[in-house]
């Protein structure tokens, strides 16, 4: 009888602490999926604030046009720059001189139009633009994922479209280099 007590004493102990180590794991779960979802939600919420201020850089590290094309690009060359009402379309290439002496073009420009549009169940953004160049008129469409990571697609009168897909920082946090404008 003695021994049946031990037993199964021995067995509620193992039991206790297995359970014990599980609640452990789970909690470290739930707490590393709350962390991720505290960031996120940070990080949507300053990426919203960047937007809706219009104080903001999408920084290009690929360049795609109508036809599927796409090739990676310095992202330090190839921005899209919102600074309250002024903005600036930039490509370029780190060998070669072009127009603007970085070896693509730059149309610095005034927003005519600027709306955002936010979608709470992805934590996403839509922006939608118009700018007015020296150069032309550029229709810009732009989404905002939760992480910061944005997809600006870019007409104009011209039948072409250039997309630009990167990822939004703050104009302080830019590490961009314009070139001559046109």
């Amino acid at each position: 009888m003695k021994q049946i007590i031990i037993f199964l004493t021995a067995f509620f102990m193992v039991s206790l602490f297995s359970v014990q180590a599980q609640d452990e794991k789970l909690s470290k779960k739930e707490r590393k999926k709350m962390e991720k979802i505290a960031r996120i939600e940070k990080t949507y919420i300053k990426t919203g604030e960047l937007l809706e201020n219009k104080r903001f850089v999408l920084e290009a590290d690929y360049l795609d046009n109508q036809r599927g094309n796409r090739i990676v690009v310095p992202n330090s060359l190839n921005f899209i720059k919102v600074d309250s009402i002024d903005a600036v379309l930039q490509i370029g290439r780190n060998s070669g001189i072009g127009n603007n002496g970085v070896g693509g073009t730059t149309a610095e420009g005034r927003i005519a139009k600027y709306q955002v549009s936010k979608n709470e169940k992805n934590k996403s953004y839509d922006v939608r633009m118009n700018i007015n160049t020296n150069i032309g008129n550029y229709d810009v469409f732009m989404n905002v994922g939760s992480d910061g990571s944005a997809r600006a697609t870019i007409s104009g009168i011209t039948p072409g479209k250039l997309i630009y897909d990167g990822e939004i920082v703050s104009i302080d946090d830019s590490r961009t280099f314009k070139g001559r404008s046109l």
